[in-house]
């Protein structure tokens, strides 16, 4: 097995894991909670896990990139604006929690935190789309 056999195998499965991360946060911010603390509590506590899974597929993919030699086509130049705004969405999605935090005003944040994950979710799906499925993007 050479190395980029073993990078791709890692890109893919952290890209794999992170896609059913989005769905439990998805469940973490829409789940009925007892107190702010427990909500505080577990959106802190899951948010090092998702952001380490999101590293994990960011560094795998611009290792992979570099393996060979920076050719950009249309499938890699998707991926990598997919990931541009996956990016800026969790930095927006973690400032209107912090804003939510101090305010203690969570409803809004729970609105806007559903369709933002549901975005990133569409983001992570898109490359596959073009890969997979060419008659979509004609």
């Amino acid at each position: 097995m050479n190395t980029f056999d073993l990078v791709l195998a890692l890109h893919l499965y952290s890209t794999y894991t992170s896609i059913f991360l989005v769905f439990f946060y998805i469940f973490l911010t829409q789940d009925s909670f007892t107190t702010e603390f427990n909500f505080i509590k577990r959106i802190r506590l899951f948010l090092p896990i998702y952001y380490m899974f999101l590293a994990i597929v960011f560094f795998t993919g611009i290792l992979m990139l570099a393996l060979l030699n920076f050719e950009l086509n249309t499938y890699r130049i998707i991926m990598i604006a997919s990931w541009i705004l996956i990016l800026g969405l969790n930095i927006f999605q973690f400032k209107l929690f912090k804003k939510a935090r101090s305010m203690r005003r969570y409803k809004s944040y729970r609105a806007y935190s559903f369709f933002i994950l549901l975005f990133v979710l569409l983001l992570f799906v898109i490359p596959f789309l073009h890969k997979y499925g060419n008659a979509i993007f004609i």
